[in-house]
């Protein structure tokens, strides 16, 4: 959690489902049929690096295009076994160069702060079928857990449009037809809310009659759209439906629009959900409604303020802690690292100063340091009887010191400085103290 970037807010009945099953590998079905678990979540479009969920430019561009293409069809047939592509191609007067949309620049809508929900993306028949026992029939698209933006955010969200004027040094030929090139902003908000108002009324109703909707919610919309009237009329907002669960109609042209199966509309439709089995209370995917940043729409607003959201207030500030805690812990971590370091290098300073010492001394001295070592490396609780080996080194030394000739003043020095500290020490010397505090005498007086 302290990894965590987002607080993403969760359906409590996906939370129940994971609650259930997350950990089991299958699930029987009736019939004895074994069933794998997959629990996985679609994820709405975000960025790599904030997480943050956005709207890819080009599918605010695609849902114009759209529309646009709906205007210049103007309810057309397609011609026999026309493809879309074609279609394109025959309505534009062209493709690519004499492509108007080469000339709208549309970036990536995004923001600071947008709130995602986890709910359940369920598939609803339009028309009410009912079964032979009279049980209404369900739609048999099956029910998956996504990822969707919180509705009713207002301003969470910027892209800028731009519609670019051809230049003198384009070639004519290269230019979109006069008649199909977009010319202004204001006709294509035009023909955008000339194609989808009419579907999201259309929505609405159907939202109303099936009742798969909240009454006060469609009616709410409604009643926003009437006050939207005239920023609608005048190209300051624009209604766009975006999204994989756009539906059928939203994304076809009038006249032109026919199913695989032949059919000339879809049969059902998606809407998202906090129950996976709900029947009511549900919204639907992708309605965005784009306004110019600098006229605000006071009525948007005020109807997206007036909507409840997910609070996850309590959440980022468990986020915020876990990572300031987290962030403690890793300077913490650095701070000791760094410590361990400059220890190491202290050791191996002192390591090298060390072995620096011991090379500059003499044969006589090294052996003085020989023994100190030794004398060092006896941690017995008990000190070692003057039989052992300590004593039996330190006496052999003392009697080369005393009589060999070439030790000097300083090695003798040496070597009475651990018979008056560490051999004391270290060994039991009981009898022989007197001996050894003499040696010491001897071999220190000569310094």
């Amino acid at each position: 959690m302290a990894a965590a970037r987002l607080a993403v807010p969760v359906a409590p009945a996906v939370q129940r489902e994971y609650d259930e099953r997350v950990g089991r590998t299958a699930a029987v079905q009736g019939g004895g049929k074994t069933i794998v678990n997959q629990l996985s979540i679609e994820r709405a479009a975000h960025h790599p690096h904030t997480g943050v969920p956005y709207l890819p430019g080009s599918s605010i561009k695609g849902a114009i295009r759209t529309a646009w293409l709906n205007q210049l069809n103007a309810g057309a047939t397609a011609g026999p076994g026309e493809k879309a592509n074609r279609l394109e191609t025959r309505l534009l007067q062209g493709a690519f160069h004499t492509d108007p949309f080469r000339f709208l620049a549309v970036s990536d809508a995004m923001g600071q702060d947008v709130l995602s929900e986890i709910v359940f993306s369920t598939n609803h028949k339009k028309r009410l079928v009912l079964s032979k026992s009279g049980q209404p029939l369900a739609a048999k698209g099956p029910t998956t857990r996504r990822e969707a933006i919180v509705a009713a955010q207002y301003a969470a969200l910027v892209t800028d449009v731009t519609v670019q004027r051809p230049q003198i040094a384009h070639v004519p030929d290269k230019l979109p037809d006069p008649q199909r090139r977009l010319n202004d902003w204001r006709s294509v908000a035009g023909a955008c809310n000339a194609y989808y108002l009419p579907r999201l009324h259309a929505e609405l109703d159907l939202l109303d009659e099936r009742r798969l909707a909240a009454p006060q919610w469609t009616q709410g919309v409604r009643q926003l759209l009437r006050q939207l009237e005239a920023p609608l009329a005048a190209g300051d907002a624009v209604l766009l439906r975006i999204g994989r669960h756009s539906g059928f109609e939203n994304v076809t042209l009038d006249g032109a629009r026919q199913l695989r199966t032949g059919a000339k509309a879809s049969t059902t439709l998606w809407l998202a959900a906090r129950e996976e089995n709900a029947r009511s209370e549900m919204l639907p995917f992708g309605w965005v409604l784009l306004h110019r940043r600098d006229r605000p729409l006071q009525a948007l607003q005020q109807w997206c303020d007036n909507l409840p959201k997910p609070d996850v207030t309590v959440a980022r500030e468990q986020l915020r802690q876990l990572r300031e805690a987290l962030q403690a812990q890793r300077a913490a971590a650095e701070q000791a690292e760094a410590e361990r370091r400059a220890a190491a290098q202290r050791a191996q300073e002192a390591a090298a100063q060390e072995a620096a010492r011991l090379a500059a001394l003499t044969p006589e001295g090294q052996e003085v340091e020989a023994l100190r070592k030794l004398l060092l490396g006896h941690t017995a609780a008990r000190k070692q009887p003057v039989s052992g080996q300590l004593y039996q080194r330190t006496r052999a030394l003392i009697q080369r010191a005393e009589q060999d000739g070439t030790w000097s003043a300083q090695d003798k020095a040496a070597l009475a400085e651990l018979l008056t500290t560490l051999v004391p020490e270290k060994i039991d010397l009981a009898g022989k103290a007197k001996e050894i505090r003499q040696a010491a005498q001897r071999l220190g007086a000569s310094t």
